[in-house]
C-alpha cells in the first residue's frame, strides 16, 4: 500500500526491516562512494524490492519488472538511456530489475555490455529468486548479496507490529507456518489467519477472497501481470517504483475493487 493511511506500520527505513542486520549490509553496500553492480538474491516475499527502495530512495532512475518483457525488447532503449545518463558528482544511478532470473539469455548478453560500456555513473541491481538462472558473464561483473533467511521469531514480531492486536501464539503459528515468505505471513494476519480478523484494517464482511489475494500476487509475481486490469477504477494512486505494491492489492481488496481472474 505504501502510504501512511494504508500501511501505517509499514517499514520507513532499513532499522524497521525483519532481518534489519543483514540488510544495513546491503544499505551499506549500495551507498558507498564507489557502489559496484549487484545481484540481490533471495526467496519470494521476504523484502528484497523494499530494502531496496528505502537503501536507495531518489537515486533509483528506472525500475523494471523483467518477467513483463523478460527479453527486454521493449525496453532496451530506455535502459541505454538511462545508462549513459549524465548526472553531478557524487551522484549515482540505479537501474532495478525485478526478477532477472527470467531475462532471457540474450537479454543477459545485452545487459552485460551495457554494463562494460555506460559510463561510471550508472549501477544495476538485478533482483533474482534463483541466481542459478544468471549467466556467468553476469555473475562476474557483479556482486551477490544473499538475502537474510527470516526467522519465525522475527516475522512473529513484524506481524504483531502490522497487527498490534493479534495473540504471540496465533503470531508464532503464522510465521511457522509461511516458510520464511513474511508477505504471506502479514497477509494471513491481516485477512483472518489462523481464525483471527483485525477489524481496524476491515470489517469482515468487507474482505472479498484473502485466499484468492494471495494467488493473485503469487500469479502476479510469477508472470508480471499488471493489476490494474483487476480493479474495476483503474486508480494508480498506489503505483510506486517497481509497479504495484502487494499491499496495494490488499487495500483494493478491502474496499472491494478486486476483480477475481
Amino acid at each position: 500500500m505504501d502510504t501512511p493511511a494504508s500501511d501505517p506500520h509499514r517499514p520507513r527505513s532499513i532499522a524497521d526491516m525483519a532481518g534489519a542486520t543483514d540488510w544495513r549490509r546491503l544499505q551499506s553496500l549500495l551507498v558507498r562512494d564507489d557502489p559496484p553492480h549487484v545481484i540481490l538474491s533471495g526467496g519470494a516475499g521476504i523484502g528484497k524490492s523494499c530494502a531496496v527502495r528505502l537503501a536507495l530512495g531518489s537515486s533509483i532512475c528506472m525500475w523494471l519488472r523483467c518477467s513483463q518483457d523478460p527479453t527486454l525488447r521493449d525496453s532496451r532503449d530506455r535502459i541505454k538511456a538511462a545508462a549513459r545518463r549524465r548526472v553531478e558528482d557524487g551522484r549515482v544511478n540505479w537501474i532495478v530489475l525485478e526478477h532477472a532470473d527470467l531475462l532471457h539469455a540474450d537479454a543477459q548478453a545485452f545487459l552485460r555490455r551495457i554494463i562494460e560500456t555506460s559510463m561510471g555513473a550508472s549501477r544495476f541491481v538485478l533482483e533474482a529468486r534463483d541466481v542459478s538462472a544468471i549467466a556467468e558473464p553476469l555473475l562476474s561483473r557483479t556482486v551477490l548479496f544473499n538475502a537474510p533467511h527470516l526467522v519465525d521469531y522475527e516475522i512473529r514480531t513484524e506481524i504483531m507490529r502490522r497487527v498490534p492486536s493479534m495473540s504471540v501464539d496465533a503470531a508464532a503459528r503464522l510465521a511457522a507456518n509461511g516458510g520464511g515468505n513474511i508477505r504471506r505471513s502479514i497477509l494471513q494476519a491481516l485477512g483472518g489467519g489462523d481464525g483471527f480478523v483485525d477489524e481496524s484494517v476491515a470489517s469482515v464482511d468487507s474482505i472479498i477472497d484473502w485466499t484468492g489475494l494471495l494467488h493473485a500476487m503469487e500469479e502476479l509475481q510469477r508472470t508480471g501481470t499488471s493489476p490494474r486490469a483487476w480493479l474495476k477504477d483503474g486508480r494508480t494512486v498506489w503505483e510506486r517504483p517497481g509497479g504495484a505494491c502487494p499491499w496495494a492489492l490488499t487495500a483494493a481488496t478491502v474496499a472491494g475493487r478486486f476483480v477475481s481472474v
